[in-house]
């Protein structure tokens, strides 16, 4: 098993969804403390292709080291073939239900479920999908500052 494979036993991995990266990065320190929890408590943080996407496209010049350096701590979790099916599958099956979801989130969901991860978000709405384990990250706490 890989270091990143989350089916070692008592290890999971979290996929931190885009919502968390910021929370992180502005210091908010419910989302930062639980980070921290999870890493003593020897889980593995993650990232994807398109968390990383997102992030770089919303940073502001003077965050960019912050973003790296938070990016570099991370595992990644590479969006594979299987991975980019489920995305279809997930976003075909909830059309049917009357659900939109966008390509990004059904990318994220179907990653997660490829590796075996858990998504961590703020916003449970963009990943209603039944086969993916999804935790919200703590609420704000209204403290916190720039992501520098």
């Amino acid at each position: 098993m890989g270091a990143g494979d989350s089916r070692r036993i008592g290890v999971t991995t979290y996929l931190l969804d885009t919502t968390v990266l910021v929370a992180h990065l502005r210091g908010e320190t419910a989302v930062t403390d639980r980070l921290l929890d999870l890493v003593r408590e020897g889980h593995a943080l993650a990232t994807s292709a398109v968390n990383v996407a997102e992030i770089h496209r919303g940073a502001l010049p003077r965050e960019r080291r912050a973003v790296t350096a938070l990016l570099d701590r991370l595992g990644f979790l590479p969006t594979t073939i299987e991975a980019a099916w489920r995305a279809g599958v997930y976003q075909r099956e909830l059309a049917v239900r009357g659900v939109t979801i966008h390509t990004p989130d059904a990318l994220i969901a179907g990653t997660a479920r490829a590796h075996g991860a858990v998504v961590m978000t703020d916003n449970r709405k963009d990943f209603p999908m039944r086969d993916v384990r999804v935790e919200i990250q703590p609420p704000s706490t209204g403290r916190g500052g720039s992501a520098t």
